[in-house]
């Protein structure tokens, strides 16, 4: 019989999705007996921006107590010898209940709070204020997820003592990324796409630096492109909204549920982003599509192996970032070489293929009750 963990929170979500927490939540499933503790109704009015702030602060007050009580019941009633939480929050309320159970705390920590809060512009108030909870879930952790060495190196830097920290870096299922992957030809067909070249880029527009990206895609990008590439057509995958009418050469699709189509009809992917932290998950979809990609130095910070004209092309500012683009758009040869190397880069060090079995090490250590360090 396998092991009862708790993963906070539960999440629905396709199975073609490649964000992390539900990837993680998949594959855990697929180790343990996972038992759920969904979000409430109250969070969903955490972050309801049409809600005053202080308001939200009480909210927030009521959400942790709801989440601890929840799990706390969860953990005593299905016997459970381990908690996985992600964030912050989630995990404050599941470090209290797993405290009171005496079982381990695994929280999964996407992105340190200083860089986190520089590179979104949060009050310093915001940042001193998350800073002491995450002072406060460190002690009460077992062990602490991060996504890069980088990250990591940022914890120690900030005080935080790193025995206790793993890398454990992004990933995707290149299992089921290579079951919905079609030839470009056929992917072209079966979306409409009659000729021209395909430029790709996809986030939720409802995250602000994906926002910056779109429209710098729309106002700058796409028409530089099409000086050179007259029938080159950008397009823009994501919930959310522009704001504003595309270019001429942008096309919003909105949401798009079968992402796999989009990318084996790219001739490049693009990853515009200026500012975020850790590991972008969408250039690890782009690189393990087999796609020629061009990215900002921001991907590198979570991805040092990213490297220009190796495994993919680097925009060092927005207008050497269209040239770039450009270039491989005229390039087949270097188009597929770089797809070549960005596929073995993934293959190696950003699947869970290859990154699994180090966390299943991890989470069976912690539940034997030995004491992790550092690597696993």
């Amino acid at each position: 019989m396998s092991e009862r963990i708790i993963f906070l929170p539960w999440v629905e979500a396709p199975p073609s999705s490649s964000e992390r927490t539900p990837q993680l939540l998949r594959h855990l499933s697929r180790w343990y007996d996972v038992v759920p503790v969904k979000p409430g109704r109250i969070n969903r009015l955490v972050y309801d921006q049409g809600i005053s702030r202080p308001a939200r602060y009480a909210l927030f007050l009521l959400d942790e107590i709801s989440i601890f009580l929840r799990t706390l019941r969860a953990a005593r009633r299905e016997k459970v010898s381990l908690i996985f939480a992600e964030g912050t929050y989630f995990s404050l309320a599941g470090g209290l209940a797993a405290r009171l159970r005496g079982i381990p705390l695994v929280w999964d920590n996407h992105a340190n709070i200083r860089d986190f809060s520089a590179a979104l512009g949060k009050s310093f108030l915001f940042y001193r204020g998350n800073l002491v909870l995450e002072r406060i879930l460190h002690r009460m952790s077992s062990a602490v997820l991060v996504v890069s060495e980088k990250e990591r190196e940022a914890y120690g830097e900030m005080g935080f003592s790193t025995e206790r920290f793993f890398v454990i870096p992004t990933c995707v299922d290149l299992e089921a990324m290579d079951k919905g992957v079609l030839p470009r030809e056929e992917a072209r067909r079966a979306l409409g796409i009659e000729d021209g070249s395909v430029i790709l880029f996809f986030g939720t527009l409802n995250y602000e630096p994906n926002l910056e990206s779109a429209l710098y895609i729309s106002r700058e990008l796409a028409p530089a492109v099409r000086r050179s590439v007259p029938d080159a057509m950008v397009y823009i995958a994501g919930s959310g909204e522009l704001g504003e009418d595309p270019s001429e050469g942008a096309r919003m699709l909105g949401f798009v549920p079968d992402l796999a189509s989009w990318l084996s009809a790219a001739d490049v992917c693009i990853a515009p982003t200026w500012r975020g932290v850790g590991i972008l998950t969408k250039v690890i979809d782009m690189l393990s599509a087999d796609r020629a990609t061009v990215v900002t130095p921001l991907a590198r910070d979570g991805m040092p192996e990213l490297e220009h004209e190796v495994n993919c092309l680097v925009g060092e500012d927005p207008e050497h970032f269209s040239r770039q683009v450009t270039m491989l758009l005229g390039d087949k040869e270097l188009r597929e070489r770089l797809g070549r190397n960005g596929r073995q880069l993934v293959e190696g060090r950003y699947c869970w293929e290859a990154v699994g079995p180090r966390l299943r090490r991890l989470l069976d250590g912690l539940m034997r009750g030995e004491v992790m360090h550092g690597q696993v």
